[in-house]
């Protein structure tokens, strides 16, 4: 059984967004996109722990705040009528699929369709029946009109928007949570089968020395050890029932016990019956209490595990957990989990990322490693290169902003089942390593074909802008030849990022209608535009651009340096005159590194008066639109 499909509904940053997930899911994105809510989400219907029991009762924060917005501007326009209002309410719908016969029958009274082939739990966060908005937005707007009195209408009229929301109270302790099963939002899930499915999360602030600890109820290796049958440990107390004869012999104590009994006689009266004789009685611990002076050591010289380095202890933490998860039928007998764990590469080191994402996958598919177990399920949210472009990308999944909307894609999603695509996928699994996976960790993306491109673009968008391409989160991705379609198919396909291609126009070569296809086929997809040379190559462009001017004199100090020899006498023989594009082209055609290179030292230290190429300057501006 697995979650198959979650919505999320007024939750934080989702306002309405769905996404389907699978046994094991690679969650990626940029930073603050909502990786975490997510997985937060999902812990709001299915988490036992008693911190998430907490986190069901939410608080305004937890609101999406456009909602929150919406609900302040309607209660501030006295114009509107109070039952026209709506307070915002917060869902969360998991639909489960694809279940053994012993999980039909714990889920089996929360069917959502005539099938009987996927079932539903429904997280809802609304106010509370006795909840009177029609009275609660009339005292709102009363206390509105008595601070505007007091205060004037010159000032209120001059108050920011926020000010105004922030005198607009959010009736958050009249709101409560209720978990449906099924459809109808009618039937309350019963709280015994709720039981049986858990969610465990390793969260990106873990702090794993501490959980390696059993000290404490809540510490994972106390859940862990304590997960397991309490005859289990019944040697153990067996082992402390010979402590009493030994406290009984100790003469330290029997000499402790007799200054006691002194004492006891000096100060009690002589007429007390009662007896003045003490001792010490060996009260024997029960199982929990001896499982919280357990401690894991770790290494062939084991130290504390506050000794540990972080990243060790960040890597027996994540083993601990995954060995608690592997075996869910040992652990309190739940019938199915969910585990998310955030960042995984978190203190690791790039060989050990790469082992951990190579062999995750197997934690959670059957003995011969083919099909994923029914009673467990797998989220990752990372933003590691590494676990990014080990595990399968048909199990990654990128959440992106498309006009302030939260979306997601699977990367290999809409390409169809053809030899075509099957050899475009190959590709993208090959070539998307741990320096193009950025184009899903960015808003923007620029695709060029070679080098010189690579090397020169961020200066040219730097003269363009005024900034970086990584201040504007703008992922540059060099496909190093001609492989532009197998990148701009997951845009079309539905990573709506907008993203440019800059590309030679190869006039008089023999594929020179291969730019001018491109564009073509992609002229539909408004996030893409391919962006061609007037002349025939990307250093034509440039030179052409820069015939005059400041911008000669910085190709000819470019040309000194890439071409010592040659540069002085084509110089002299330029003269006042334009620069010859044929000419200077053919003195760096074998060059074009070099002069990529040295032209961007140059523009580093000084670009004033240069001109970038016309095509590569709509381009950025299209980016930034």
């Amino acid at each position: 059984m697995y979650v198959s499909k979650l919505e999320v509904i007024n939750y934080r940053s989702f306002k309405n967004f769905s996404i389907d997930l699978k046994p094991l899911t690679l969650i990626i994105g940029e930073n603050n996109i909502g990786k975490s809510n997510l997985l937060d989400s999902i812990g709001l219907i299915f988490s036992q722990d008693i911190s998430f029991f907490k986190k069901r009762f939410l608080e305004e924060a937890d609101f999406n705040q456009k909602s929150i917005q919406r609900l302040k501007n309607n209660i501030l326009d006295f114009s509107m009528a109070a039952d026209e209002i709506n307070y915002p309410v917060i869902k969360v719908i998991a639909t489960l699929t694809d279940w053994n016969i012993d999980q039909e029958a714990v889920i089996g009274d929360w069917y959502s369709n005539e099938e009987l082939s996927e079932a539903k739990l429904t997280y809802i966060f609304s106010p509370i029946p006795s909840f009177n908005k029609i009275e609660e937005i009339k005292k709102q707007r009363e206390f509105i009109i008595k601070y505007k009195k007091e205060k004037g209408s010159d000032v209120f009229n001059g108050m920011s928007v926020k000010e105004k929301h922030d005198l607009v109270n959010f009736p958050s302790s009249k709101y409560h949570y209720t978990i449906y099963g099924g459809n109808q939002f009618e039937s309350q899930a019963n709280s015994y089968h709720l039981n049986q499915l858990k969610f465990e999360l390793l969260d990106a602030l873990r702090d794993a020395s501490s959980e390696l600890v059993a000290s404490h109820n809540s510490k994972l290796l106390f859940r862990i050890l304590n997960a397991k049958d309490e005859s289990d440990y019944q040697d153990l107390k067996g082992q402390l029932i010979g402590l009493q004869n030994a406290i009984d012999k100790n003469s330290t104590l029997q000499s402790i016990k007799e200054g006691i009994t002194d004492q006891l006689d000096k100060i009690s009266l002589s007429n007390d019956d009662s007896t003045n004789l003490v001792d010490f009685i060996f009260s024997l611990p029960n199982i929990e209490d001896l499982l919280k002076k357990l401690s894991l050591i770790y290494g062939d010289n084991p130290i504390k595990i506050e000794r540990n380095g972080t990243g060790r202890n960040n890597l027996l933490f994540i083993s601990l957990m995954l060995s608690y998860i592997e075996d869910v039928r040992k652990a309190q007998n739940s019938y199915f989990r969910i585990v998310g764990l955030e960042e995984p590469e978190a203190h690791l080191h790039a060989n050990l990322q790469d082992h951990l994402a190579n062999n995750i996958e197997l934690l959670i598919k059957e003995k011969d490693g083919k099909k994923f177990r029914k009673d467990i399920q797998l989220l990752i949210t990372s933003h590691s290169t590494h676990i990014t472009t080990k595990i399968d990308f048909e199990n990654t999944v990128v959440l992106f902003k498309n006009r302030n909307r939260i979306e997601s894609h699977y990367i290999l999603s809409g390409f169809p089942n053809n030899a075509k695509s099957m050899k475009q996928i190959r590709y993208l699994n090959k070539f998307l390593d741990a320096i193009n996976t950025n184009i899903f960790y960015s808003k923007k993306i620029v695709f060029v074909e070679g080098i010189s491109e690579k090397l020169l673009f961020p200066i040219f968008y730097k003269i363009k802008t005024d900034t970086t391409i990584e201040k504007d989160s703008c992922c540059l991705v060099n496909v190093d030849g001609l492989a532009f379609r197998n990148f701009l198919e997951i845009v079309k396909n539905g990573y709506f990022q907008k993203c440019i291609v800059i590309t030679d126009s190869d006039s008089g070569k023999s594929v020179e209608d291969r730019p001018e296809k491109l564009q073509y086929d992609y002229s539909s997809v408004e996030q893409i535009k391919v962006k061609i040379s007037k002349e025939s190559t990307f250093e034509k462009d440039i030179i052409q651009a820069n015939r005059t001017g400041a911008g000669k004199k910085i190709l000819l100090d470019v040309l000194s340096l890439v071409r010592p020899v040659v540069a002085e006498d084509f110089i002299t023989k330029t003269g006042k005159n334009p620069i010859s594009t044929d000419d200077f082209f053919g003195l760096i055609t074998s060059y074009k590194s070099d002069f990529a290179y040295f032209l961007l030292l140059s523009l580093e230290e000084d670009f004033s008066g240069f001109n970038v190429p016309d095509y590569i300057t709509a381009g950025i501006e299209f980016l930034n639109e």
